[in-house]
Order: structure tokens, then sequence, then C-alpha cells
């Protein structure tokens, strides 16, 4: 693998230039290049405060429910440790692009919930999933505006550059966390890979249990939000479907995309016992 362009920190230091083929050996003098680290949690930062506002966005008003879960979800977010150039970098998300900071609290809520549910008891560490999520979408900071903000279809050259961005957030979470990067890095580099092998950047088929879920996620809210190329977004149904029609291709973990099902029914039922519908509804 090659980057299109030369990589560099929020600092302004050279993390490895598009020539420079990304390898191991690469990635040794990456996670080398940045010391000391300093790792502060999340509690004692700005996001602490965005973080719950977010958990009253109105399009996750059934899904985020009951409340009680949500405070331990909170908590524990809010124990996450990050390094310090980390939070540098979700401050300028946040200020150029609010909708990818949205979408960064969203997932690491949604997922953190997930992955403390009790149909998965014991497979998931919540701590881990909860720094997972807070830096799976590092990579966008990197990708020109003009092609997040673009309201008319990518072209290939466009979309090749987007698909960049797990590799990047990969490389930047290497550098910024040292030989500590694989707690952080792994859903950073698969959340767009898909269990057919049909996903980005690499079309790896063995994908890490915790990217599976962050996976879903980012899927569920992308098609939840409003996007700069599509006028509305997905009504709840219509994102279900899609996420029904990746399981039955092979695409997405079946029984993390049921346990979001039974998020967003008000009765909150077992997922043993969850109907879902095949018939189809219609794009709204």
């Amino acid at each position: 693998m090659e980057l299109k362009n030369d990589l560099y920190s929020i600092n302004n230091k050279l993390i490895i230039k598009a020539t420079q083929r990304i390898n191991k050996k690469t990635l040794g003098i990456i996670i080398k290049k940045n010391k000391p680290i300093r790792f502060i949690r999340l509690e004692q930062t700005f996001v602490a405060a965005d973080l719950k506002k977010a958990l009253k966005v109105s399009r996750y008003k059934v899904i985020l429910q009951p409340e009680n879960i949500n405070l331990k979800v909170a908590a524990i977010i809010n124990r996450t440790l990050l390094p310090e150039t980390v939070f540098s970098e979700l401050k300028n998300i946040k200020k150029n692009m609010q909708y990818t900071y949205q979408h960064i609290l969203l997932t690491a809520i949604l997922s953190t919930k997930i992955s403390m549910d009790n149909n998965l008891k014991n497979i998931y560490d919540p701590v881990k999933m909860a720094r997972l999520g807070i830096v799976h979408d590092i990579g966008k900071s990197r990708i020109p505006f003009k092609i997040l903000n673009k309201t008319t279809p990518l072209t290939i050259a466009e979309h090749k550059i987007l698909q960049d961005h797990p590799v990047i957030g990969y490389l930047l979470l290497n550098y910024y966390c040292g030989d500590k990067h694989h707690l952080y890095d792994c859903a950073a580099f698969e959340h767009h890979e898909r269990l057919d092998g049909s996903g980005y950047p690499q079309k790896l088929k063995k994908i890490n249990k915790y990217s599976q879920v962050i996976a879903v996620v980012d899927v569920f809210d992308a098609l939840l939000s409003k996007r700069p190329y599509r006028k509305n977004p997905y009504t709840l149904r219509c994102a279900i479907d899609l996420l029904l029609d990746n399981v039955s291709q092979g695409k997405l973990n079946k029984k993390i995309v049921y346990i979001l099902i039974s998020y967003a029914r008000a009765s909150k039922p077992p997922i043993k016992e969850l109907k879902v519908s095949t018939k189809k509804s219609v794009l709204a």
C-alpha cells in the first residue's frame, strides 16, 4: 500500500511520504517516531460535554433507551484514555467537519452500548470498544473538504482518495499511540471491510470482532444522517432494510444487526424472539 499524498501529524510533522511503501518496516519506524506520548482521559477534555449532547440526538431517541444504560455508556467513554494529540485531531474535526465529529461520537456511543449487551456477555471489553469508536474515523481529517462535501456523485479518482481514510487513520494512530497502537487502531483500518471480502482498503474477510460492531454502526449512523450528496436521510425502517440486505449478502455480522434492530423497537424484544419482516420498505 502507498498513500497518494504525504501524511503529516496534527503538529505538522512528517509521518510518511506518499512514495513510501507501507509495510512492517515502515510501521515500525512510525511507531518509534513520536515520543514521549501523553495519554489523558476523555472526561478531562471538551469531548465529554459534546458526548453528553450527542446522547440526546433526536434520531436516536428510541434506540438510546433506557436512560440508565446511557449513563453507564457515558461513564465508560469518559474514562477512555487517548493521546493528547488525538484530542487535538478531534478538535480540528469538530471545527472543520461537524458531521464527521457527530458521527464519531454517535458511533462510539452505540458501539459501546452494543458491547455491553447481555447477548454478547464476556465477548467484548466495553472500554476497548469506546476507544475504537472514538478514533475509528480519524483518517477523514486528511480527505479534502471538496470531496467530503461534494453534492454530486464522486468520480472514480475521488472515490480512491476517500478510500484512503482507513489507512490514514491507521497510520495516524500508529504514530500517536506508539507501541500501544494495537489498542486503538484496528477499527480505523477495518471499519469499511466486509465479511465477504467486498470492502476496503484490503478486501479482508477475517475482521476483528470490534471492527465488526463498528462497521454495522458506522453504516447505520451514516444512513440516518444528512449527507451532502443525499437530500434526505434514510428512514429508520429503510436503514434497517439496508443492513438486513448486507447481512443476507454475508457482508455484516447478523447478531450485531439484530441487536440494533431490537434497540430500534420500543419494546426492546430479546433477539431470540425478534421477528424481522422480509418485505422491503420504499426508500424515503
